[in-house]
Formats: structure tokens, C-alpha cells, sequence
């Protein structure tokens, strides 16, 4: 698997999974919170992630890490600026200065979460390599 192969897995998981979750929580009448936006970030950063080293047999080097996180974080601002935008448009209060605060606050935190998760999957293949590798 490429690196361009894992960027658009990620894309393409993070788009269904949030479509999926505002569909189910409005199906439910609840109201949609960070916290379902950061699980779907989560999964949607260590399926790709992961994916990669199984199919490759090794994980990303430290020039296609650098490649993938940044990637992702990129992904992530231009879907945030999008749904974001889109937010602020249907409620009438469309002001650029609000929305790149917002976009400033939840890019931070996304990004962090985008490298840590990124590095736990490495961390997670590496310790199922050495469960197999035992015979476990």
C-alpha cells in the first residue's frame, strides 16, 4: 500500500463515518458532540494506519510518517473549514473570524490527536508482531 493509498483510505473513512454518525445521532434526536467527532478521527486515523503495515509487512519510516501525519492533519482542516463553513452558512452567521478560530481550536486538537494515534498504530502492530511471533 502507498502512502497516497493511505491518505485516501482515510479520507474516504472519515467522510463515511461522520455522514454514518450524523445520520444515526439524528435518528436518535441527539445532538451531535466532539466527542463522537473525535472517535470518528480516531478510527478513521488507525484503520489506514494500520492497513499499511499489514500489508506491507513494515510500518511507515520516519520520512512517510511525516508524509501521512501531515497529510491527515490537511485532510481534516479542509473537511473541518467545509462542514464548518457549511455550519455557520445554514445558520445565517457566516463570519470568517469565527470560523478560523474554530478552525485554529479543533485543528490544534485534531492535529495532536491525527500524530498520536498515527504512532500508537505503529505501537500496536509492533506488540501483534511479537504476539505472533510467540506463538500467541
Amino acid at each position: 500500500m502507498s502512502i497516497l493509498g493511505v491518505l485516501i483510505r482515510f479520507f474516504l473513512a472519515y467522510i463515511v463515518l461522520m455522514i454514518v454518525a450524523v445520520v444515526a445521532l439524528r435518528a436518535l434526536g441527539i445532538a451531535s458532540n466532539s466527542g463522537v467527532n473525535v472517535g470518528i478521527l480516531i478510527g478513521a486515523v488507525l484503520w489506514p494506519s494500520m492497513a499499511f503495515g499489514t500489508k506491507n509487512g513494515r510500518y511507515f519510516n520516519r520520512a512517510e510518517k511525516i508524509k501521512v501525519v501531515w497529510g491527515m492533519i490537511g485532510i481534516n482542516l479542509a473537511l473541518q473549514l467545509l462542514v464548518g463553513g457549511g455550519a455557520l452558512a445554514a445558520e445565517g452567521r457566516l463570519s470568517s473570524g469565527a470560523l478560523v478560530v474554530a478552525l485554529a481550536f479543533v485543528g490544534v486538537i485534531h492535529s495532536v490527536a491525527i500524530y498520536y494515534f498515527v504512532g500508537l498504530a505503529g505501537k500496536l502492530l509492533e506488540k501483534q508482531a511479537k504476539k505472533v511471533a510467540a506463538g500467541g
